[in-house]
């Protein structure tokens, strides 16, 4: 059970680190559209992308998977971009739908098999040759998602009671964000 705890630590960790901070950027870019009062669509959306990662993540650790960690590294920012992309046509067409297109959530899990693969490369450096991976891949998983939920809690909190207290839409502040976290990214991709 020591094993699974370390896990549980380095996912987590893994989530949080401030020298990877595309993993913030890709929650926050899926999180942008929405409050609390959206709980279930971001839960939708928070499921399928770790559905998406989980298959990777398992796939890659048995070595049924493998994909070159460069193109991984290249892929990743570019579901950043993706997410942005969506987030700049969701604002400016000034709909607000209560119903979520089934794509979205088809878009969520591949951007989740992509990421999953850069959580494999990591993960897979962690375990030794006679280790079983069931457990490290278990405990690491659920770490990410610990951490993914606490960010996504915060994101809410912050666009719940930004909403609030300005009583005014705050699709312009939203699309401000949409805009440095692409920047952000495009950076991110320059130096890759």
């Amino acid at each position: 059970m020591t094993d699974f705890w370390f896990y549980l630590k380095e996912g987590l960790n893994h989530i949080l680190d401030l020298d990877g901070l595309d993993h913030f950027y890709f929650i926050l870019s899926f999180c942008i559209l929405y409050t609390f009062n959206d709980w279930k669509k971001i839960l939708g959306l928070v499921t399928a992308f770790t559905l998406g990662h989980c298959i990777t993540l398992f796939l890659s650790g048995l070595n049924i998977l493998t994909l070159n960690s460069d193109l991984v590294e290249l892929l990743i920012p570019i579901t950043i971009l993706l997410s942005c992309t969506n987030n700049f046509w969701t604002l400016l067409k000034d709909k607000n739908s209560k119903q979520q297109p089934i794509t979205t959530y088809l878009i969520l899990l591949a951007f989740g098999l992509i990421h999953g693969l850069g959580f494999s490369n990591y993960i897979k450096m962690m375990i030794f040759d006679d280790e079983s991976i069931i457990v490290p891949l278990l405990g690491f998983n659920i770490g990410i998602e610990l951490a993914q939920l606490a960010i996504v809690i915060g994101i809410l909190v912050i666009f719940s009671l930004a909403t609030l207290l300005l009583k005014q839409n705050t699709k312009w502040a939203r699309l401000g964000i949409n805009l440095i976290i692409s920047i952000l990214v495009l950076k991110l991709l320059y130096i890759n």
